[in-house]
């Protein structure tokens, strides 16, 4: 996909490196739906050193293993269920291109907030075309995001319109800080 014109895992690398202006070799990071780890090989040349990558795909996994970018590949999916991942471990979670045909149910948000410390983010990048199209988020995922937000679960940092995230269309980041 990145000669496809593709710079979700780009931007969403960048995001959240601008959240951590310092110590990111200290902070540890989930890639859902990383795939074959394009976002993790651009958090390691921001000098992030502690990433984790979950994916249903053992052979994406495997693909991201030879990048030498990931502590940890954790093959599952990442369907709103409790992950085997104890509460409270990860600084931040990232998902880029994970909302696309119904790859990622609406629920697994609440799993992002139970994986990530207070005072973490959660930063998701996407075509905002799937969120009005694709049934599992067309009027469910931003109400979901707003729900856990009036519950005083995360906290809006952000949420941007992005031109050119895959070639000429539009894509939309959401940044969350975790109370």
């Amino acid at each position: 996909m990145s000669e496809d014109g593709y710079k979700g895992p780009a931007i969403t690398a960048d995001v959240t490196r601008d959240l951590y202006p310092n110590g990111r070799e200290n902070v540890y990071i989930l890639d859902v739906a990383a795939g074959t780890g394009m976002v993790g090989e651009r958090l390691i040349k921001h000098g992030f050193v502690k990433v984790d990558a979950l994916d249903p795909s053992q052979g994406m996994l495997d693909e991201a293993r030879e990048k030498g970018v990931y502590q940890k590949f954790i093959c599952a999916y990442f369907d709103g269920k409790e992950q085997n991942i104890p509460p409270d471990t990860y600084d931040a979670v990232v998902i880029c291109g994970g909302c696309t045909n119904m790859h990622l149910p609406c629920d697994c948000l609440r799993e992002v907030v139970r994986l990530v410390k207070p005072g973490g983010y959660f930063v998701m990048a996407t075509r905002p075309f799937h969120l009005t199209t694709v049934d599992e988020y067309k009027g469910r995922f931003e109400n979901l995001i707003d729900q856990i937000e009036s519950e005083g679960k995360w906290t809006k940092i952000r949420k941007d319109t992005v031109p050119g995230y895959h070639g000429e269309h539009e894509g939309i980041v959401f940044v969350y800080k975790i109370n």
